[in-house]
């Protein structure tokens, strides 16, 4: 089973070269299924309090907080184009022409065979995005959340981060995978300082160097 601190952050390069073989443009190389999921934030309005940015989550069925995202299907689809599928079904209309490229993703993290407690014989590679949005952009996802199709089901309602004083408190909640760690580490590549914490979130080797990410591209 992985343990924390034994190996980096993948890019995206290395993560799709995982069992390739040298064949193909495929997103799951042999042996190993991909997920991606995205952190969608956007500048407040001027005159906002800071730290300025909205960030969204989702409260997920099984009643723990996480990004949007999920599997890429393993017949050819890309990282991105399995996401983007994602993110309609689970958000809804609003991100039909919402453009996600490589130059968004932000690392990756190997769990292998068994590592994740799904019984499954491949290994899985989490991908982490993050995309900027305007704020009409994110106000019209927000609004559109309860037409997605997933919504009520796989994906319970979205939420803002508390990102001022009600952040430690919202870090004590559930997350799925290391959804919170990739939190805290974007927030810090956005330059925001969340305030003390009562304990020390877990640490991971892609969140552990976050803080030294350059950060992420505006569009």
């Amino acid at each position: 089973m992985w343990e924390r601190g034994e190996q980096a952050p993948l890019s995206r390069a290395e993560a799709l070269a995982l069992g390739r073989n040298g064949t193909g443009n495929r997103a799951a190389g042999a042996g190993w299924r991909h997920a991606c999921h995205v952190m969608l934030y956007a500048p407040l309005p001027t005159g906002s309090p800071p730290p300025g940015y909205a960030v969204l989550m989702q409260l997920r069925f099984d009643g723990r907080f996480g990004f949007p995202g999920g599997l890429v299907e393993p017949d050819g689809e890309s990282l991105e184009a399995g996401l983007h599928r994602e993110l309609r079904e689970e958000l809804g209309p609003a991100t039909a022409g919402l453009r996600l490229r490589p130059r968004h993703h932000r690392g990756a993290r190997v769990w292998p065979a068994g590592g994740t407690g799904s019984g499954s014989d491949a290994g899985l590679v989490t991908h982490f995005y993050i995309r900027r949005l305007s704020w009409e952009e994110l106000v019209a996802i927000e609004r559109g959340g309860p037409r997605a199709p997933e919504h009520g089901l796989e994906v319970q309602g979205l939420v803002r981060v508390p990102l001022g004083s009600g952040l430690p408190a919202f870090l004590r909640h559930r997350f799925a995978g290391d959804a919170r760690e990739q939190l805290l580490g974007a927030l810090l590549a956005l330059g925001i300082r969340p305030s003390p914490l009562n304990e020390e979130p877990a640490g991971d080797p892609q969140i552990q160097v976050a803080g030294e990410l350059p950060p992420p591209p505006q569009t």
